[in-house]
């Protein structure tokens, strides 16, 4: 039974909900207290009638983006994308970093 329906239960006293409402935490807790804030063990005891469960990894895939890749790995290659033309753009328009190239050798000219 949860905690939510304990108190709407017909049978259940206003004195059994001020011992259950007057306590630090609900009647049923987690083994490690720490890992968890009050509000997180109330609700879970009032929806689900036990204590709150570790969060673990998430079971949900990351949705790709529109040409089927990784949003880390596109944020990856975005970041690589505008050092590249951030260094490119540094050489530029540093003169003495860029030097053309020598001119082409023509026929007239030999």
């Amino acid at each position: 039974m949860t905690g939510l329906e304990i108190f709407r239960d017909s049978g259940t006293t206003a004195g059994e909900i001020a011992d259950i409402v007057s306590n630090p935490c609900p009647p049923v807790v987690p083994e490690v207290c720490d890992k968890f804030s009050c509000r997180e063990c109330w609700q879970a005891w009032l929806e689900t009638g036990k204590p709150p469960k570790e969060k673990g990894p998430s079971d949900k895939q990351t949705t790709p983006d529109e040409e089927g890749l990784h949003p880390n790995l596109v944020e990856m290659y975005a970041k690589a994308h505008r050092r590249a033309r951030r260094t490119l753009h540094d050489q530029a328009t540093d003169g003495s970093a860029v030097t053309p190239p020598p001119p082409l050798e023509t026929d007239a000219q030999q």
